[in-house]
């Protein structure tokens, strides 16, 4: 079978399920995945014939995604601020508002800086941050699987981010500072979730997504109190926020004695970003 009938065959298993244009998405992605060649190759050689072989994993990968497994967890990787990011069912899909975060730390902070990213999950913002501002960053997540998978990342990409399995919320003794403190905590709500999609839901990881009932912001609170403690004078930092409990944070920050708060919406106009420095 050539690719191009192949495509034919795959729109039309998918296309009860998804959208065509994310079809054609979805069907390049896997087949450079598969072939390992570009997508511009792939439309130059459509009367190509596929090998059965490849033929075989294609087909099981349909079937995943008929059931609306997401393509990344399928493939086993995305792609993060240039960075390839490794992934499994134990760590959530880097979104497009995360990307947006680290470009903005970017604009703001220079070269060098030690920085701390709690809640790191596959590791995509402290390997964006080592990258992009050659900063030496240590990160900490409570899922050891999590762990496992963003520390071969690391191995994968040749990076010196340091791991830790931390659990923000308990108490535990540690002597650093930092110049920067980032985080993007589990902050959906639970009255939210009819609004997340299916995909979501019944794939990714709820540990990483949804805050607690009883205290939705806290997170929010557990880093914020750390901040406090181990923040350099002067030292800043940043959030992913849920724009539902945004004023929440920024008020908690200004009881804690922070200071220069800025907040920035995403592509959406949703509040979405802060930064908030500690008194020199």
């Amino acid at each position: 079978m050539t690719i191009k009938a192949f495509r034919q065959d795959f729109n039309e298993m998918l296309g009860s399920v998804y959208p065509t244009t994310e079809i054609d998405s979805l069907f390049f992605q896997l087949m450079e995945h598969v072939l390992n060649i570009s997508r511009a190759e792939i439309i130059l050689n459509v009367n190509s014939e596929l090998d059965q072989d490849v033929q075989n994993v294609v087909v099981q990968f349909m079937n995943q995604l008929e059931k609306k497994e997401p393509i990344q967890y399928i493939i086993g990787q995305t792609s993060f601020a240039g960075i390839p990011i490794l992934l499994n069912r134990h760590v959530l899909i880097p979104r497009p508002e995360t990307e947006s975060l680290v470009y903005w730390i970017k604009s703001r902070e220079p070269d060098g800086l030690s920085i701390l990213d709690i809640c790191t999950g596959s590791g995509c913002i402290a390997f964006a941050l080592e990258n992009h501002i050659s900063a030496k960053l240590t990160a900490w997540d409570i899922s050891n699987d999590a762990l496992k998978v963003a520390k071969q990342t690391a191995v994968s990409i040749g990076s010196n981010v340091s791991f830790s399995q931390v659990d923000i919320l308990k108490q535990f003794e540690v002597q650093d500072r930092w110049d920067v403190i980032v985080s993007n905590p589990p902050y959906v709500l639970e009255e939210e979730r009819p609004q997340i999609h299916a995909n979501v839901l019944e794939y990714e990881p709820h540990l990483a997504l949804f805050s607690s009932k009883e205290d939705p912001i806290q997170f929010y609170r557990a880093v914020i109190q750390f901040a406090n403690l181990h923040l350099n004078p002067g030292g800043r930092l940043y959030f992913e926020l849920n724009p539902n409990t945004a004023k929440a944070v920024t008020s908690l920050l200004k009881t804690m004695d922070f200071v220069d708060i800025v907040v920035e919406n995403d592509m959406q106009n949703q509040t979405r970003m802060l930064v908030a420095k500690t008194k020199k």
